[in-house]
């Protein structure tokens, strides 16, 4: 009987030094690791128990002739504008949440785990999509992260996306042209009686978060927004897609700052010739052509600067087209008017009835058979015929080179008002643009 009872105690006791270490990692140090591991259990648990007959295929609705409504949203980081391409490019975090009829369980059932992270290839995911990418339909344009669900079937789903779509660029008013570019998505292949995408409000906007846009130096987003929108095809149900528009705008104030400058000291400059003496040919004549090369010069320079696409004619090509122009013009008229006194100007010096008297008295034979006095006579009167006439020719080249200068003074003035309204008209063309 005292070696059973020997016997008994000596169990107890290795049953108490077997508990203890059970006990302290339950409630010592070690405790929150046993948790850790126990929810890491819990979680496997759950995550093999909602996978379990899962099909992805198909839509997450226990009733077929329900349809899922995806609620899309974006998150703007950076945009860009290739106007070579014409391709708008947008960086954004995508924002998808749904219902998934099929990830619901009871918390208290899973150690109370109310939301668990599930693989994006293990799962039903809406096939949006990007319908005028410009990548191609093969390019997928969401990051493959996970997808976090809620104990309610709550799916939300954060990619990080990448858009580049046609953009069609109209550069009439380059350099300070504004653009609007059209991103759609919606699903590739389920109608709008299967899947209802509806654009997600947001607390700032309706669909677009800016929070973590940063700012680009050569293009400013003046707009963006996100419209839903129905595409009804003949014989078929309709298709829902949501529209994401974005209006971009130039920012080219350097360029700007060149053109309208260089062209303003340009025109100045050959409106300043005008105040130069009429018999200044060549100082003219050189100012003119030194702004006819630079006019050139910018123009090429512009040329080598604006996209090489199709569309209207920007309206700063036209405007160095008519400046270049009026001062081909300009330079004509000041050849017309410092040449034409000079090329025109003749002195009359027709002394043809003295010349006769001359030759005749130098001939002695003539001489002889005239008389001296007759002869006298005759050239005393050819003298002063001949003055008469060197006098009346005198004063009326005198008279007509007074009027001739005053027409050129008149004509000059004339120029030069007329020049200054077409430049000054054709420079409040360009700054209307700039």
């Amino acid at each position: 009987m005292r070696g059973v009872l020997i016997l008994v105690l000596v169990v107890a006791y290795i049953s108490s030094v077997k508990a203890a270490p059970v006990t302290s990692i339950l409630t010592g140090e070690n405790a929150p690791d046993q948790d850790s591991f126990a929810k890491d259990n819990w979680i496997a648990r759950l995550y093999a128990d909602k996978l379990k007959g899962y099909s992805k295929g198909s839509r997450p609705v226990r009733d077929h002739t329900h349809n899922t409504t995806v609620y899309l949203a974006l998150s703007l980081n950076y945009i860009d504008l290739d106007d070579e391409r014409q391709e708008l490019s947008v960086s954004a975090w995508s924002i998808m949440t749904w219902v998934d009829e099929y990830l619901t369980w009871e918390p208290k059932n899973y150690l109370n785990i109310d939301r668990l992270h599930f693989n994006d290839e293990d799962i039903w995911m809406p096939d949006i999509t990007v319908y005028n990418s410009a990548l191609g339909s093969d390019v997928h344009p969401f990051g493959r992260v996970p997808v976090l669900a809620n104990n309610l079937g709550q799916t939300y789903w954060f990619p990080p996306t990448h858009l580049v779509v046609r953009c069609d660029l109209d550069l009439s008013k380059w350099p300070s042209d504004r653009h609007e570019c059209l991103v759609r998505m919606g699903s590739w292949t389920y109608h709008g009686e299967q899947i209802d995408i509806q654009v997600m409000p947001t607390n700032t906007s309706n669909g677009v978060m800016m929070s973590n846009f940063e700012e680009n130096n050569r293009w400013k987003l003046v707009e963006v927004s996100a419209a839903r929108a129905i595409t009804n095809l003949e014989g078929h149900d309709p298709y829902v897609e949501i529209d994401f528009t974005f209006v971009v705008q130039r920012q080219a104030s350097t360029q700007a700052t060149y053109i309208s400058q260089s062209t303003l000291a340009i025109l100045v400059v050959v409106l300043v010739s005008y105040a130069l003496p009429l018999d200044c040919f060549f100082t003219r004549l050189i100012i003119h052509l030194l702004c006819m090369g630079m006019l050139i010069s910018c123009y090429f320079t512009l040329f080598a600067s604006l996209p090489a696409n199709g569309g209207p004619i920007p309206l700063v090509v036209r405007y160095y087209s008519g400046t270049i122009i009026l001062t081909a013009i300009s330079l004509v008229c000041t050849l017309f008017l410092t040449t034409g006194g000079t090329c025109c100007s003749s002195t009359p010096t027709s002394n043809f009835g003295r010349k006769l008297v001359d030759i005749v008295g130098s001939t002695p034979g003539l001489r002889n058979v005239m008389p001296q006095q007759n002869y006298n006579h005759l050239e005393a009167e050819m003298v002063e015929e001949g003055e008469r006439t060197n006098t009346e020719s005198s004063s009326s080249q005198e008279s007509s080179g007074i009027t001739a200068l005053q027409v050129k003074r008149v004509v000059n003035c004339l120029l030069l008002i007329l020049f200054a309204i077409a430049f000054l008209l054709d420079y409040t063309v360009l700054r209307s643009i700039l």
